[in-house]
Order: C-alpha cells, then structure tokens, then sequence
C-alpha cells in the first residue's frame, strides 16, 4: 500500500487535485463515492463522528476502486495521525496549525526515522505487515501531509509553516480564518484575499501545494490563476440533501403541488 498512487504523484508534482468530505461514518456512503472519479476524499474526523477506528470499515471499499483517502485528525496529536497512517490513508490534515513548530510536530509524527519519529506497526497500511519492510521503505515519500492555515497567527508564520520539511501542502480553511481575521465567513472581502496570497506565494517559494476548501464552482478559475492547486468542494451529506430536494422539486413541478395517486 506503499506505492505511489495518481494522487501523491499529483501532489509531489504539483498537479492539481480535487477531492470531496466524508462526514457519513458508513462504508456504503464511502464506497460510493469512491467511484465519483475524484481524485480523493477527505474524511472528517474533527467535524464529523468518524474516528481513527472507523478507518478500518471505510477503507476497503475506497481502495477497491483506486480512490486515495486523505484523514482529516481531530487535533495535531500523534495517536491521531499514527492511526490513521497504519489503517493505509495516502495522506493526513492537521487542522490550526499556527507554527512552524506545530508544523514540524505533526511532520515528523507522519514519517519514519531518520525524518521522523513515527514508529514501526502500520498494521493494514504494511498489509498486515507481510510487506512491512517494503511499506516502511517508501511511505516517507508516498505519504502526504496537509497543515491547515485557519488563523491570522497561521498567516503571520505561513513562511516558516510551509518551509518545514515534511509539509506538502499548505490547505486554507476559509470559514475559520475569516472568523480569526474579523470577517464574516462566506463574504467576499480584502483581508481574506490577502490571506489567501501570502499562503499561494509561501507555497511557491516553498516548492509546495497552496489548497483551499471552496464554497463555490464558480471560484476555481480565480483560485486557479491565484495559483491554488488543491481544492475541496462538497460534502456527501449535502448531496444527499440538496440533490434530495432537487429531485422533490422536479417532480412536483411535473405533476403540480401533489403527485397523484396509484
């Protein structure tokens, strides 16, 4: 489980990526997903009630169809992130990073000496550690790892951040770095625009990917040309909802307030 999927190959390459939140704990939803043709899905383990154990049930499915799985930790915390990557997900976010210090703990959390400190036992990621040599040889370099930059102190040092070895990519929330910055989430404003150039050009400088979760379709060719190269939209709880309501509106709109009976 080692090997260099079309999504870190991306990443490292610096190609963009698109990929949708899993906030439904239930390997059906994500299994189906998996065959959306997104390069990966973000599970959710800091909003939503997937914890690291709910991997195991998740994963499968997901691998069955070549769809990398990216874990969202619930706190930059190595029980956290050593789980996840012994369970087998291609890479980790670590929400409110606001340091290079922060940056480096969960880094080096993520990777095997002489990079890290990760230790030895990646259980499923090691298939059940028949290939464990072989998974420890490449997972430094086959493991990706996502800091997010969601508070104003998180911009001051987004140089620092995204000069750590080990981080590679630099990932804006926007919802809470508005609230840090004094603005209100999902409004257009300058702060919020400079904030988002200052993670593009530490990123550039870096030789790293700058992403950011949109709210809109309609923003990817902005975001595109600011130089943002990996993106979140959509959560499969909203799909269900909005694509739910959608459907109830086609129908009555074809047979008027009330479907009739049969």
């Amino acid at each position: 489980m080692a090997d260099d999927t079309p999504f870190v190959q991306k990443i490292k390459s610096r190609q963009a990526v698109f990929g949708s939140w899993l906030q439904i704990p239930h390997p059906i939803v994500a299994e189906t997903m998996a065959q959306s043709g997104m390069d990966f899905l973000l599970v959710d383990g800091e909003h939503a009630p997937i914890p690291t154990s709910a991997l195991i049930d998740i994963l499968p499915g997901v691998d069955r169809h070549g769809t990398a799985v990216v874990y969202r930790v619930p706190w930059n915390r190595p029980e956290y992130i050593k789980a996840a990557l012994d369970a087998g997900v291609k890479g980790i976010m670590v929400p409110m990073v606001n340091s290079a210090e922060e940056a480096a703990a969960a880094a080096s959390t993520a990777k095997y000496p002489p990079d890290g400190t990760r230790g030895a036992g990646a259980w499923r990621a090691s298939n059940y550690y028949q290939d464990d040599a072989a998974y420890r040889a490449k997972a430094n370099e086959s493991t990706v790892v996502i800091v997010q930059i969601e508070t104003k102190e998180a911009v001051d040092a987004v140089d620092a951040i995204a000069a750590t070895s080990g981080v590679d990519v630099v990932f804006i929330g926007p919802g809470d770095l508005a609230l840090s910055l004094g603005i209100e989430p999902g409004v257009p404003h300058p702060k919020l625009r400079a904030a988002c150039e200052a993670v593009v050009a530490a990123a550039k400088k870096n030789g790293i990917v700058a992403g950011i979760a949109l709210t809109s379709l309609d923003t990817i060719p902005e975001f595109a040309r600011m130089g943002f190269g990996f993106f979140t939209y959509g959560i499969d709880i909203l799909y269900l909802l909005n694509n739910g309501r959608q459907t109830a509106r086609d129908v009555r709109a074809k047979f008027g307030s009330a479907v009739p009976a049969t």
